[in-house]
């Protein structure tokens, strides 16, 4: 008593007191800014215009995102400007919740009515935990180091007192900030440098304070409890402070029992870890009273659910002679006798896969659990799988509805299944198909062996399978290319429309190669290689047009296009085809003739094959129109064939640098017959 009476009466010249010993919060310093200046207003959200790359930029926008951190009107947060006093005790006042209960009257001489801190000071001293320097004055203007911060930050989270320093220069630490920095350190609210050393007399940034107000508010409010905690999940981190922030310092795994000796606001447990403590998330454990029995205890059950790529698994551990049946189509009811505990939540919301929840009841010495499945066109299937103390019930993501309707010349086909419906779709030529790949899925039992023969003139079926395992394929099978678009696009059902492809439902883009500051080669007399590709591009978009080809160009001026932009010029307008247009260069001036290059990845079939094809097309009709050397198909690695999601094809219609092919590509009859054979090639390609 008397220990802590001397403290309070202690003062040190130059801080914040509380109770005589420095109280500084490192605060959002973004937050401060505003906070401290009501007349400043940030939208939440924003996107600071000067943190990118910046160290602490996530917790700065995790502040922002928690309402009490903002920036400057002009967008920017200015993480490396210090804090001051006045700052300090807007921030903690906002960021911690602090009112004022009673009238309490200022005994600085430089803090006025008036002062836009004024309000925060009177709340600051109300709450006991700022007082001023000797002389009457408070300083409001005075920038705060990493020691006060420390030591005032402590005194505000009411922290054990610590002595242990990790820190090289532990010897530049005032002794009065000793234990601040100490209790701070231990739960890693406050780091070192990577120096190892702490710089005691620092200023605090306001990048620092955004990263510890994030720390320091899991601290707030920590009620000592004497409970133990079983995991409910498959594994769960364990932290080394109580936060999503904190590293993690281990892993705990379903069933295990941990002692909580702290409870945090933030719905954070300490418990006993190792040789030491670490902190679990509340809403990832289950709290007993007293000890639950363990997993090997006959009398007790857990019930997991284990969500995987392909399938939704609900476990029972524990019991055993399980006996189980079926309550209508939509409920699986397993009983096991013999349990009088339950280490796992009561009820498990689901909502996933086909299974809608999961609910236990322990009564008459045994446990009911009820599985309930989603309602669908057709009843979820399961598998079961019973062991001597366990009993699992297997539930595929499956594709449950499948339905084909003729609509005049097209066909419309709804898949509906029990999670979002992520699909792959291609078109083979030999025979003519165009095929659906739904991955992650399994085939409704009764649609086994489902199939329709259309009464749509060019289509001969429609069938569905199961390709491989967690691949359903769905095949249109036709006399002529298709094309298809989704009407009805849900996450568990999708309507496709699907008909015989013409050329008017096409894209295509067209991408005059180089431009701008890049001329691309040059030949002897000249002649530039962007001004040949730019020609040529516009004469074979012009014949396209006319056919009713809808047709976009990367550039339709002498003007620059990053490479990965004209790639995703063409993924975002879903182009059907991609052909980008070039001329041919060696440091050789007799090599000539034309070459077509593609990237066909033998890692995606379909996508080899459409492109090899293309490729093809292009090549056959440039060879026959121009009468130069046929170099042929090759496969080249260039970023607009690899970063485009359609078939694309780069064509090098003749080398520039041999004297008498840059003649020809200079004579516009020449252009003309080379954009025509590049029509011909795509027009087949999407008819054919």
């Amino acid at each position: 008593m008397g220990k802590e009476m001397e403290s309070r009466q202690r003062g040190l010249p130059g801080l914040l007191f509380d109770s005589g010993r420095p109280v500084f919060v490192f605060f959002l310093l973004v937050t401060v800014f505003v906070l401290v200046f009501p007349g400043i207003k940030v939208a939440w959200g924003q996107q600071f215009s000067d943190i990118e790359g910046h160290w602490a930029a996530t917790e700065i926008l995790r502040a922002a995102a928690n309402g009490y951190l903002n920036g400057y009107p002009d967008g920017s947060f200015r993480p490396n400007d210090p804090v001051t006093r006045a700052e300090f005790v807007t921030l903690v006042n906002r960021a911690f919740g602090l009112e004022q209960e009673k009238e309490q009257a200022i005994p600085f001489g430089d803090v006025r009515p008036g002062d836009w801190f004024y309000d925060q000071v009177r709340v600051a001293l109300a709450t006991g935990y700022v007082s001023g320097y000797p002389d009457g004055t408070f300083r409001p203007s005075k920038q705060v180091s990493r020691q006060e911060a420390a030591t005032l930050l402590a005194r505000l989270l009411a922290l054990e007192e610590n002595e242990t320093l990790p820190f090289a220069d532990c010897g530049e630490i005032a002794d009065w900030a000793r234990s601040g920095v100490a209790s701070l350190a231990a739960r890693e609210i406050l780091k070192g440098y990577p120096d190892g050393c702490f710089h005691p007399l620092r200023l605090v940034t306001r990048a620092e304070a955004a990263v510890i107000i994030n720390k320091a508010r899991g601290y707030r409010q920590v009620t000592p409890v004497s409970l133990q905690l079983s995991v409910v999940k498959e594994v769960v981190n364990i932290r080394s402070g109580p936060g999503l922030s904190y590293p993690v310092i281990g892993q705990v795994h379903l069933g295990d029992v941990l002692s909580a000796s702290a409870w945090s606001a933030d719905n954070w447990y300490q418990v006993e870890f190792g040789a030491g403590k670490g902190w679990i998330a509340g809403w990832l454990v289950q709290p007993h009273q007293e000890q639950p029995p363990s997993r090997q205890d006959p009398n007790s059950l857990e019930v997991a659910v284990e969500r995987e790529d392909d399938r939704v698994v609900v476990s029972l551990l524990g019991g055993g002679n399980y006996q189980w049946e079926e309550e209508g189509e939509r409920r699986l009811v397993v009983t096991v006798p013999g349990i009088t505990v339950v280490r796992s939540p009561l009820r498990l919301e689901v909502e996933e896969g086909g299974v809608e929840e999961v609910i236990t009841r322990v009564s008459e010495n045994q446990a009911v659990v009820e599985i309930t499945f989603a309602e669908t066109p057709l009843p979820v299937f399961y598998e079961v799988e019973e062991g001597e103390r366990e009993f699992r019930v297997i539930v595929p993501h499956q594709i449950t509805w499948l339905e084909a309707e003729a609509k005049g010349d097209a066909l419309l086909i709804t898949v509906e299944g029990t999670k979002a419906l992520e699909f792959r779709s291609f078109f083979l030529r030999e025979p003519r198909r165009l095929v659906f790949d739904f991955s992650g899925f399994t085939l409704h039992q009764e649609l086994q062996g489902w199939k329709v023969q259309p009464e749509i003139p060019g289509l001969r079926e429609v069938r569905v399978g199961q390709f491989a395992p967690g691949v359903v394929r769905l095949v249109v099978e036709s006399e002529q290319r298709l094309t298809f678009t989704s009407l009805e696009s849900g996450e568990q059902r999708l309507v496709f429309k699907v008909c015989p492809r013409r050329l008017e439902d096409s894209t295509v883009v067209l991408d005059p190669g180089h431009g701008g500051s890049d001329p691309g080669a040059i030949g002897k007399s000249g002649l530039r290689e962007k001004d040949v590709n730019l020609a040529v591009a516009l004469k074979a978009a012009e014949i396209l047009q006319k056919q009713g080809v809808k047709v976009i160009l990367t550039r339709a001026t002498d003007t620059d296009v990053g490479l990965r932009e004209r790639a995703e010029i063409a993924n975002k307008r879903g182009a059907d085809v991609f052909v980008s247009i070039h001329s041919n260069a060696s440091y050789k001036p007799d090599i000539g003739g034309t070459a077509t290059y593609t990237l066909a990845r033998d890692s995606s079939a379909y996508q080899r094959e459409e492109r090899l094809y293309l490729a093809q097309l292009l090549q056959e009709e440039l060879v026959a129109a121009l009468g130069l050397r046929d170099i042929g198909v090759l496969q080249e690695n260039f970023a607009v064939l690899k970063y485009t999601q359609m078939p694309a094809a780069l064509v090098e219609i003749a080398f520039i640098s041999n004297p008498f092919e840059e003649q020809l590509l200079a004579d516009p009859g020449f252009q003309a017959r080379a954009a025509a054979a590049i029509a011909r090639g795509i027009v087949r390609f999407l008819t054919e």
